[in-house]
Order: C-alpha cells, then structure tokens, then sequence
C-alpha cells in the first residue's frame, strides 16, 4: 500500500493530466483511503509544528509579561501553569480539523460537482469525489509548513483544475469556472457577512450613550 500510495504522490505532482487520467477507474474508496493516509501524515506534522511555535510565542509572551513590572511577574508566574494546557489545546484543534477533514471532503466535492454540472460536466459525483481528494496531494504534503503552506495551496487548486478537466472530459475554461466560481462566491459571502456584521456593531454601538 505504501508503494501504491508513493508512486500516486509521485504522479499527481510531477504528471496530474497523466494520472487524473489513469484515476478514472480508480474506485471512491481506493482515492479516498489515499487521501486519510495524506491526511494523518498531514496531521501529524501540524501538530508537532504548531505545538512548537505555539508554545515558543506562549513562552515569550510569558517572558514579556515578566519585564512589565511586578504584576506583570506576578501574572507571568500564573499564567506559566498554563503550558500544558496551551499545548493540549493546539492538540485538540489540530485533530478537529482532521475530524471534519475526514468526514468534509465528501461534502466539498459533492458542493464542487454542482458546479461541475453547471459547466458541462456529465461523468457523475464519483469522478468529481475522486479529484477532490487526489488534488489534495500537494497541500496535504507541504501545508503543514509554515509560509510554504501557501503553494501547496495554489498546487492543490492548479491540481483540482487539471483533474475536473481531466476526469469530466471538459475544456480548461470550463474546468477553471468549476473552480473559481464557488470561490467567488464564498469571497462574495465573506464580504457581505463582515458588512452585515460591521453594520450590527455600528447599531449597537449607537445605543449606549458615550460610546461615540
């Protein structure tokens, strides 16, 4: 399994078109115990980081506070207890994002297949399911790398392109609507959400007298 899982990493980055190609009778289950391997490495390594840098700002902020005076090294003194339970927490958010990863991906690429429909698309849910979780690869590999979590981010969708192009059987242009589209209009519902939100505030701030 090892072997079959290196030689597919190996061939979604160095030749996505060749091997979307080849995935298209690769069953769902086969992509997606391909995609929870990547996934639990991917998890793994993110918790070791972030449990590292969480825990090296956690410590300076604590040596900050310590300069400020002594209730500041009194309040440094307290809040030192706390190290296990900062790291424990970095744990717990790590591993719900693997829980709703695991269980997400479904959601995300039957979500993408309406748009593939909308675009021309006509080989079924299961081929969109698939690319969803194949295209995964580079950022599952390199996202758990801070700063460089970014490529991997724009591989992933350079990726999901080529595989709706190549597991749909639809042009590029189109292929590339499936994808910016739904993140048009999730940028769209963001911005209308913190006008929306910005707006409440400016309300209820308006009420209490002196807050202006």
């Amino acid at each position: 399994m090892t072997e079959g899982v290196v030689e597919k990493v190996r061939g979604f980055l160095m030749n996505p078109a060749e091997s979307f190609r080849k995935s298209r009778s690769d069953s769902v289950g086969a992509a997606y115990r391909y995609f929870v391997v990547l996934l639990i490495v991917y998890t793994i390594l993110s918790a070791i980081v972030a449990v590292a840098v969480g825990m090296y700002a956690f410590n300076d902020m604590i040596a900050q506070l310590a300069q400020t005076g002594m209730l500041g090294a009194a309040l440094a003194g307290a809040f030192s207890n706390l190290g296990p339970f900062v790291a424990a927490m970095i744990v717990f958010v790590v591993y719900l994002f693997f829980f709703i990863a695991l269980f997400g991906i479904f959601i995300k690429g039957l979500a993408l297949h309406v748009f593939v429909l909308m675009f021309g698309g006509e080989k079924g849910p299961e081929q969109t399911l698939k690319t969803a979780m194949y295209a995964t690869t580079p950022f599952l590999l390199l996202g758990w790398i801070p700063y460089v979590s970014i490529i991997g981010a724009i591989w992933y969708l350079v990726l999901l392109i080529i595989g709706i192009r190549e597991t749909q059987e639809i042009d590029t242009g189109k292929a590339l609507l499936v994808v910016i589209v739904p993140l048009v209009l999730i940028l769209v519902l963001a911005l209308l959400g913190g006008i929306v939100i910005a707006a409440l505030m400016q309300g209820i701030l308006s009420m209490i007298p002196f807050a202006g």
